[in-house]
């Protein structure tokens, strides 16, 4: 019998520090996975696999790997989960030659690579330094540690039998093409029909290849991108609301108040005046769009 599936993708932009926790089913995510287990006890399960993991060790998979984790004893927590994913730094770094070890052994990743070292407590130092705020630094902690690991060979490939999902590659391009045609057009009027087209599916076809892979409806993620990059016009420039919201694709002024308000718990006329210390320091000021995505996790907790 099937282990059943889940498909997860966490709302966050680059990365995302979580406790090693315990999971009832394989789940089927979108970033990749660095696991790290600060006490024995637990067992990573992949597709024909289960292997012990104990402390001193990493585990680093690749996007759509499905996999789970069973702790002994009852324990809440043993370790850290990091996910992390790499649109957020561009396609022209990626591909760059600076990037190129790090991108190397991030596509060795597909079956799944257990470090195991000495040279690891390095590692260790900077993934206790790492947490869920969006300064820069954090971002360099991130880079650091990948091109740290570059520096150590594996010591297993984790799964040399996995589940045959002979389309992997291509579903994580059908998402990211879907991601960005929806980025580059917020102001055109986008519906499930037209997106759909571009990836050459049905309607219906589309709509749950959506949901499984994004973890919320088409309409649902159009809108909350529609209201996020109004947030920052509202910010960033002197634009007038009702232009904003053209802007964006909202059909009237109306059902953007509307749209905004329920998201962000505020119109915008209201959230641009709140922020307006952050718009005569935007030269000085955290990101904007990390500013905002940490308010659509603390209004969606």
């Amino acid at each position: 019998m099937y282990q059943k599936i889940i498909a997860n993708t966490p709302k966050f932009l680059m990365f995302d520090l979580q406790p090693l926790s315990e999971n009832k089913h394989f789940i089927f995510g979108a970033d990749y996975i660095l696991i790290r287990p600060k006490q024995n006890g637990c067992i990573l399960h992949l597709s024909s696999t289960q292997i012990p993991l104990v402390v001193g060790q990493l585990v680093l998979l690749a996007p759509f790997y499905p996999f789970k984790v069973s702790i002994d004893n009852n324990k809440v927590s043993v370790g850290d989960v990091l996910h992390f994913r790499l649109n957020a730094l561009g396609q022209t770094f990626i591909d760059s030659i600076q990037f190129s070890n790090i991108k190397n052994m991030l596509d060795h990743a597909k079956q799944g690579l257990l470090f195991e070292s000495e040279w690891l407590e390095p590692l260790f130092e900077i993934m206790d330094n790492i947490e869920n705020t969006f300064d820069f630094k954090q971002l360099l902690n991130i880079l650091m540690l990948l091109d740290q690991l570059t520096k150590t060979s594996p010591s297993q490939i984790l799964e040399t039998h996995q589940l045959a999902f002979s389309t992997t590659k291509r579903t994580e391009n059908r998402v990211d093409n879907v991601l960005q045609y929806i980025a580059t057009n917020l102001a055109e009027p986008l519906t499930v029909t037209i997106v759909a087209q571009q990836l050459h599916m049905a309607e219906s076809t589309f709509s749950r290849f959506f949901h499984t892979h994004l973890g919320v409806t088409f309409r649902q993620y159009l809108i909350e991108q529609r209201v996020k990059q109004a947030a920052r016009y509202l910010v960033s420039t002197d634009w007038s609301i009702a232009h904003i919201g053209a802007e964006v694709g909202f059909s009237s002024l109306s059902n953007f108040n509307e749209k905004f308000k329920t998201l962000l718990q505020v119109t915008p006329r209201a959230y641009r005046a709140n922020h307006v210390a952050l718009r005569e320091n935007i030269g000085n000021s955290p990101s904007i769009q990390g500013q905002l995505q940490k308010q659509f996790h603390q209004w969606q907790a």
